[in-house]
């Protein structure tokens, strides 16, 4: 027979009830996840094409798995961002390739470099994996001119263009289209001095790695996807000031 020293015991160590309720739904949380990546990763199959737009907004961009950094295929593709302005008259500035800017001066003769600091070459390769989804009336979208209400009209191009994607999709090559339009919007306004910048473009450029076989022979031809004049962009509590100052010291 237990004491009623052991009782009380039993009853301060008793767990509360919304523990176990707690543990149940993270535990539940944590499995969901779990399947949606295995979904996400594993070769394209039936089920995963059943279940593609939910999937693909819940995984893209912040869980996006990228396995070609591991053999047999490592990455052997650089891209970049190149950016330039127009003025009210269409007269155009030089292209620029901002990724080279940034790596020459965050990288290049650094023994600990910061990842961290190279955003438009990952802003570049994965807005190009997103593109690289979409159908080819999609992507001519992409590449046309929009100057007034640019992005609500782009994204009316893009759902009635010819195999359209999955809104999901839709919705997430907007988000990047106007993210490369921000960054270009605050390159040309902290540098282009020749012109009055009124609109801006934008290109990603794949430049592929030589093989190690053929490291004498010259690089082939990049791969340029060019996209159409934007308005100039800025998103909420952007700081143009400190941008201009982090441009100024990489050119420095």
């Amino acid at each position: 027979m237990k004491s009623s020293g052991e009782n009380v015991t039993e009853t301060r160590t008793r767990k509360p009830a919304w523990v176990a309720v707690v543990a149940g739904v993270l535990g539940l949380v944590v499995a969901a996840h779990t399947a949606a990546t295995f979904l996400w990763i594993a070769p394209e199959n039936a089920f995963s094409r059943a279940v593609d737009e939910p999937l693909e907004s819940a995984m893209d961009p912040v869980f996006q798995q990228n396995w070609s950094l591991f053999a047999p295929t490592p990455i052997n593709v650089e891209n970049s961002l190149e950016v330039r302005a127009f003025d009210a008259d269409l007269e155009p500035s030089p292209w620029v390739d901002v990724t080279d800017l940034e790596i020459t001066a965050n990288f290049t003769h650094h023994l600990l470099p910061n990842r961290g600091s190279r955003p438009t070459r990952m802003l570049a390769a994965r807005a190009y994996a997103q593109f690289n989804k979409l159908s080819d009336a999609e992507l001519a979208s992409l590449g046309n001119h929009y100057h007034q209400d640019a992005w609500l009209r782009l994204a009316e191009a893009l759902e009635d263009a010819d195999g359209a994607s999955p809104a999901a999709r839709r919705n997430l090559a907007l988000q990047y289209d106007k993210v490369m339009a921000a960054y270009a919007t605050e390159y040309v306004r902290a540098t282009v001095t020749d012109l009055d910048p009124v609109y801006v473009q934008f290109r990603v450029v794949r430049q592929r790695a030589t093989p190690f076989l053929q490291r004498g022979a010259p690089p082939s031809d990049p791969t340029i996807y060019t996209f159409g004049r934007r308005p100039m962009y800025e998103f909420p509590r952007q700081d143009s000031d400190a941008f201009g100052d982090a441009i100024a010291r990489f050119q420095g």
